[in-house]
């Protein structure tokens, strides 16, 4: 059966960049996906998780490709919003700052409407309001809780560094709400720890090729740098080849954040000193808070509406590489995705998902 899926996943993606399932199962969901069919980074981790939970729990899951292009997702979301079937509930990405423009277009739907990753900032709040208060179908925001994640990434590069730590940061685009958060939760550890430096902080554009130029440029400028982290692993990565390419004798220290499948090959073989994964298991945990809604069954009272996920690990060894890399990216289909849910799992009294949870209600671990 998993094969069948599989291979109408594939046949609609090569059709026209989204996988829309109709309306035979109880609960239809719409993923307004800001990335590319053709990412091999977070979104198309963040979907391929999704799938797997949305299997689990028996939700047509249709997902929308919006190619990286922010006029396309707002064009995509009037689509769905006009639609004479729409969908129970939208999931949205506050990518590029569209959160509000895509929002404010489902205020008399039927839809329910859900952000993952990016919610929606303060100055936008204060503009449409939180949660269930004037956009009533504005049911609940997920995220990882992206503070710690950069705090958990700077602590682990400092405890492998023994010398005084002069820092290269390279953040996302200022437009995109993490890259500032994950930069907060990093400066706080620099100040709480009483040594290091952060040189410089670089805005990139959360590719490999913008990473590793930032990294050129600044490498050259500065001859001290000797810890570099970088908001995502696309950047971490180009940081780590720029590193090679301009002082490789200087052993500078690169760690990221994202749990990318090239970032784990490389700590796996000694390169990349670390990764924090997590971020693309959020879709998934918006699926089970969804679907318990649905029937009866509101996270509300339990999380609130608007939800900030400790589910990230520090992955700095080749054990935890190919652990992450089993469980989470290779075979989510094993993830007994019901034990996170309410609605089935009646033992269930407080949400956890925790990477260790998922670790366990993965069925990898009981062939090991």
């Amino acid at each position: 059966m998993k094969v069948l899926v599989l291979l109408v996943i594939v046949i609609a993606t090569l059709q026209g960049g989204s996988v829309n399932w109709g309306y035979a199962k109880d609960l239809h969901v719409t993923f307004l996906n800001p990335g590319s069919t053709k990412d091999v980074g977070v979104w198309h981790l963040v979907s391929h998780f999704m799938q797997a939970a949305a299997d689990d729990l028996d939700i047509a899951l249709e997902i929308l490709y919006a190619d990286r292009n922010h006029i396309k997702m707002l064009n995509q979301a009037k689509q769905v919003a006009n639609s004479t079937k729409a969908p129970d509930y939208v999931i949205m990405v506050n990518e590029k700052l569209m959160g509000k423009e895509m929002l404010l277009l489902f205020k008399n739907s039927n839809s329910k409407i859900f952000f993952i990753h990016n919610g929606l900032t303060d100055k936008q709040r204060k503009e449409v309001g939180n949660e269930r208060v004037t956009i009533k179908n504005w049911i609940g925001t997920i995220a990882t809780d992206e503070y710690q994640a950069g705090y958990k990434l700077i602590k682990e590069l400092y405890r492998s560094m023994k010398a005084y730590p002069k820092i290269l940061g390279i953040t996302g685009t200022k437009a995109t709400p993490v890259s500032l958060i994950r930069l907060k939760g990093v400066e706080d550890y620099i100040v709480e720890s009483g040594r290091g430096e952060q040189v410089q902080v670089a805005y990139g554009k959360w590719s490999y090729e913008d990473g590793k130029q930032k990294a050129l440029a600044l490498l050259k400028r500065y001859d001290d740098i000797n810890m570099i982290w970088a908001a995502n692993d696309s950047m971490a990565m180009g940081a780590y080849d720029a590193a090679q390419e301009v002082a490789p004798q200087r052993k500078i220290l690169v760690g990221g954040l994202g749990g990318f499948p090239d970032t784990l090959e490389s700590i796996k073989k000694g390169g990349m000193k670390a990764t924090v994964g997590g971020t693309v298991m959020t879709g998934a945990w918006s699926l089970i808070l969804i679907n318990d809604h649905h029937f009866g069954l509101d996270f509300n009272g339990d999380l609130g509406a608007n939800i900030k996920v400790d589910h990230s690990t520090v992955i700095n060894t080749a054990a935890k590489a190919d652990r992450f890399t089993d469980v989470v990216l290779n075979h989510p289909e094993e993830i007994d995705f019901r034990k996170f849910s309410k609605k089935f799992n009646s033992s269930l009294t407080q949400y956890d998902f925790s990477y260790e949870k998922v670790c366990q209600a993965s069925k990898l671990l009981e062939k090991e």
